[in-house]
């Protein structure tokens, strides 16, 4: 359970100081953050790709033998809401590292904010775009694209039986790693797939398939009822 944002730029120092920056202040707020970005030794370039996975108080260094996708990447994050920064990925919801006139003409309808690193820059930008924006500004964008990936996992009915007052709140407590979605009582998916740990979405089509491959397999089963209401399933795929 993550939300993933890229942070973008055309210059690697300014990148990197940005998703520094970004991910302490985000950790001292209680957020679970972590930073993701590719070494490439000092810019000499090597057939093996090096990930480094950088948790802001610890940080565990990953070899591997090819580059890793988005997803992959995802694999490594922990089971809890956390904020994964990613180096150089404009396809998804992404911060603009700006260091010049050009990254600012670059940003696209995924940009969620522009941090020029120079008041020059940031005079040049100004009357091109509303997203220019500081580092706290950029923080609480941040936290906005968070709580709409929550809310998505939620029945937002407000009615308080999660014991939070609103489903707002109840957002607020899993960004900060403190809840989980599966608190929601109202959620109305007939089928929780969590995998590894991690609850994962599914739309009302999977959900279906899911119900009648499984009420198709528990009909030619032995000693099973005839009308299930409810039933639980723990599969190792090892």
């Amino acid at each position: 359970m993550k939300t993933v944002i890229g942070v973008v730029g055309s210059r690697r120092e300014a990148r990197l100081k940005l998703m520094h920056a970004l991910g302490s202040k985000l950790a001292n707020k209680g957020y679970n953050v972590a930073l993701i970005f590719q070494d490439d030794y000092n810019g000499i370039k090597d057939s093996k790709v090096f990930l480094v996975v950088d948790v802001v108080n610890t940080s565990t260094f990953i070899r591997v033998g090819s580059k890793l996708s988005l997803d992959d990447i995802k694999k490594f994050i922990p089971g809890k809401w956390c904020l994964v920064l990613v180096e150089g990925h404009r396809a998804i919801p992404h911060v603009v590292a700006a260091s010049s006139e050009a990254d600012v003409s670059e940003a696209d309808a995924k940009s969620i904010a522009i941090v020029p690193l120079s008041d020059d820059v940031k005079r040049l930008a100004a009357s091109q775009t509303s997203k220019i924006v500081d580092v706290d500004e950029v923080l609480r964008a941040i936290h906005e694209v968070m709580l709409e990936d929550i809310m998505k996992l939620l029945a937002l009915e407000n009615c308080g039986g999660c014991g939070f007052n609103n489903c707002r709140d109840l957002a607020e407590a899993i960004a900060r790693g403190e809840e989980d979605p599966v608190k929601c009582i109202k959620r109305r998916e007939g089928v929780k797939l969590v995998v590894d740990g991690e609850l994962v979405p599914l739309n009302q089509f999977t959900s279906k398939m899911f119900v009648q491959v499984l009420r198709g397999l528990l009909s030619i089963l032995k000693g099973v009822p005839k009308d299930p209401k409810k039933v639980f399933l723990e599969v190792d795929l090892h």
